[in-house]
Parts: C-alpha cells; structure tokens; sequence
C-alpha cells in the first residue's frame, strides 16, 4: 500500500509538470552539472540494485531478480556514460540505449522461469555488462558515426522510436510484477512494479519533450524519484542486514556465555569426580583394607589365640566407625580442614597407629614440630593421603618388618618420607598402571611439589614427597 501511494503521488506529479510547459512553453534551462549530477546519482543506485538483487540473502536468486539485474546494470553502466558524455547525438544515443537495454531485462520477467537454466541466468547478468561496456565505449568513441538524433533542437524520430519501445517494455514489466504481488502478497514485487511504472511514465514524457525544457527535466525528475525509491529498498536491505547481524551477535555472545558456564560446571564436575576418588581411594579405602587386615589376622588367631580375637574385632569395629564417619563426611562436605601444626602431628601419629595396629608391619614416626608449623591447609589435605597411601602401599606389597614415616625440613622445605624394608619393585611398571601412585604423584602436582620413589627388587621402599618453600596457595 505505501508503494502505491507513492506511484500515485509521483502520477500527479507528472501532471502537474506539463502545467509549466503550458504557461512557458519557451522556457530553457540548460545546467549541464545538475544533469550530470542526476544521471550520475543514478547510474550508481541502479548499480548497487543490481549487486543486492544478485545477493538477495536466505533465498535463491530466480530468473525474475537475473532479469531484475541485468536492466539495472545495463541502465547503471550506460548512465555514468551519459552523465560523462558531452550535450550532442551520442549524448542523446547513450541515454536512449540505457532505457533500451534497461526496458527489455526489466520484460524478460515475463519468461517461465522454469525454462531457464542455471548457466543461463547466471550469464545473463555478464552478457548485459559487457554489452553496455561496449556500447558506452563504442559511442563516446566513434561520435561521427553516430545518427542525427537532434534537429532545430528537437528530438528526431531516430532519439524518439527507442524510448517509445522502452516506455512499452516499462509499462508491460510494471503489470507483471502488479500481478506478482496480487499473487504472492510479496511488498518487492510491488515496489518493482511502482519503479517499473515509473521508469515508463519518464520515457512516456521524454517523447514529448524537447532537450532542456519543463517537461525534459521532469522527466529527470521522474527518475531521480525511481532511485530514491532503489535506494530506500538497499537502505531498507541494509537495515535490516544489520539488525539481523545485531541479533545473531547477541545471540552468539550468549551461546558463548551459556558454554563458558557449561564448560565451568563440567570442569568442576570433573575436579569434584577426582577430587573425590582420590579422597576414598587414599582415606576411606586404605581403611577398609586395613581393617580387612585385622579380620583376616583374627581369623586366623580363633584356633590358637582366641582371647585376642575380642581385642581385634574391637580394633575393626572402631575403624569401621572411623570409615563410616569419613565417608558421610565427604558425601556431605563436612570433613574438618587441619589448621596448624599440633593437629598435623596428631593427625600423622592417628594414621601411624591405625595403619600398624597388630599388623606384622609396624611404623615409627618421627616428627619435626617446625616442619608440622610449616604446613598450610593445602598442603596438609594433600600430605596426608600421600602418607597413607605409602604405607597402604608397604602393607600390602612390601612383605615388610619394619617402616618408617618422617616429617622434617630439609634445606629449608618440608620433606614427607615413608619408607620400609620390603621386598621393593620396579616403579616404571606400577607408575603405568598404578592409580595410588598416580594420586600421589598428582597430589605432589598440585601442590608445586615433587614425588619421588625409590625402590628395586629386594631393596625396600622410599617415597619423597619434596615441597615448596612458598605453597601455591595461601592458607585457609
């Protein structure tokens, strides 16, 4: 509808242009620069219709927009020419073969688009440029051979049987897209109808007009309506273009921020899943296995020693205890940090005496009070699985009589050290597939410390635990 109230406001305009005429039929006014500024303006917005209509987004480009494209680069092309050319024949012949060409690749929707093939409504578009290239070209340079298309300073039948075929094509072109729109409701075919009927109607007035007079110049003026009308549909297309491109950039930050998020809670949940097993593998398991230790060692003393069996059934009831209340803790987060270097001593020395109890293994611990002090948070929620993940260790491998876990400083950093005098083993092969010690050496990571084992066959076993002398992180 606004399209249409357009062409009608541009129809009284064409009316009201032959009133001048009629009350100045004498009058002229010959500005070349204006003309050329017109033309110019022109040529280019026919130009740049022709790029958008080639590059319609989210849609296949058809027959009808090949044709589209090529009228207007046929006319774009040949009205920089004629905004270049000098007042004369050629002058004249370059703006009559700019309708020309325009008219009839505007008539050519008019073709079942089912009969053309992809290659042919590709090459469409080359075949009109290179044509209004030669043409243009061919005209400013052979002016000579050009013919009388002004006499007396009117146009002659020559100028005037083009423009009368371009007005006829215009005109058709501009009922078929008015169909098109009744048809398929689309506001383009509607705008192409109203620039179509408004190319014809400037070619209907330039018939009747002589060069420089009113009605010469509205039909400029007609024109120059038509490509503000390209320039409203590219400007409109450019908006729009740009909103859409505003839109998917906000949608794509928030993809972003909603996988960063995601990224964040699954990597979390991943630190949380390791940090959990290695928590039962290092504590709660280690317990469950020395406890089944102590049941194995009562099984076997019901013959010959049962007044001891009370005594260990006891040792892993109590253990048992100390597993559960672990274990409730981790699920619900309510284990208690160690805060200072009393409760890691206490801690260590707990661990010692659960570890060897009535175990053939028994552990000496040996203690320095500064290294304990030396100890972050951190560092001893790290340690002491290290610890009891050793001596699990020598319990079960190492076949041992007697083992050792010290805490001192050595050259100014806190240095762990378990060791035992077990039958030992090769570190390379446990190292690939043993996950204790990959905990162990992990836990080391973290920390910024070092993790060293030292064992060979029948040589006992050390485990270093070597760290920093400022922790990565601070106490908590």
């Amino acid at each position: 509808m606004p399209y249409l109230v357009f062409t009608a406001s541009i129809v009284g305009v064409l009316f009201a242009s032959l009133a001048p005429h009629a009350l100045w039929p004498d009058w002229r006014w010959h500005h070349e620069p204006l003309h050329s500024t017109v033309e110019g303006v022109g040529g280019l917005a026919a130009i740049a219709m022709a790029i958008v209509l080639l590059h319609k987004p989210n849609e296949p480009v058809g027959w009808k927009f090949h044709a589209l494209a090529s009228g207007f680069l046929g006319m774009g092309l040949l009205e920089e020419f004629h905004a270049i050319a000098q007042p004369g024949d050629g002058f004249v012949l370059l703006r009559n073969m700019a309708s020309l060409i325009g008219s009839s690749s505007f008539l050519l929707v008019w073709w079942p688009d089912s009969t053309r093939t992809e290659v042919e409504r590709s090459r469409l578009p080359w075949v009109v440029t290179a044509g209004a290239l030669s043409l243009g070209t061919w005209i400013l340079a052979f002016p000579t051979l050009i013919p009388e298309m002004v006499r007396n300073g009117e146009f002659t039948l020559t100028a005037v049987a083009p423009q009368s075929l371009a007005c006829l094509f215009f005109l058709a072109s501009a009922w078929r897209f008015w169909l098109d729109s009744r048809r398929s409701g689309k506001s383009e075919d509607l705008l192409f109808a109203s620039l179509a009927l408004l190319f014809g109607l400037a070619e209907f007035v330039f018939i009747y007009s002589i060069p420089w007079d009113s009605r010469w110049w509205s039909w400029h003026l007609l024109r120059l309506m038509a490509c503000l009308l390209v320039l409203a549909y590219i400007s409109r297309g450019y908006v729009l273009a740009v909103s859409n491109l505003q839109g998917s950039l906000v949608q794509t930050i928030q993809a972003k921020e909603t996988l960063r998020r995601s990224e964040g809670q699954l990597r979390q949940m991943l630190e949380d899943r390791e940090r959990m097993a290695q928590d039962l593998h290092d504590s709660t398991i280690q317990s469950l296995f020395a406890i089944g230790l102590d049941l194995e060692r009562s099984q076997r003393l019901v013959p010959v020693r049962p007044q001891d069996v009370v005594t260990q059934l006891g040792a892993a009831i109590a253990g048992l205890n100390v597993a559960i209340r672990d274990l409730r803790g981790y699920i619900l987060g309510l284990t208690s940090p160690i805060s200072n270097g009393r409760e890691v001593e206490s801690a260590l020395t707990s661990l010692v005496n659960s570890m060897s109890g009535s175990h053939q293994l028994c552990f000496r611990l040996q203690m320095d009070p500064k290294a304990a002090d030396r100890l972050t948070t951190e560092q001893s929620v790290h340690l002491l699985p290290i610890a009891r993940e050793a001596m699990s260790n020598s319990l079960r491998h190492a076949a041992a009589r007697t083992g050792t876990v010290s805490l001192r400083l050595q050259d100014g950093h806190v240095q762990l050290t378990v060791e035992d005098d077990g039958v030992g083993f090769h570190p390379a092969t446990v190292r690939k597939n043993g996950y204790g010690l990959r905990n162990m050496e992990a836990r080391a990571k973290k920390l910024g410390g070092r993790l060293e084992v030292t064992s060979g066959s029948g040589q006992g076993t050390r485990v270093v635990c070597d760290l920093p002398q400022e922790p990565l992180h601070a106490p908590t």
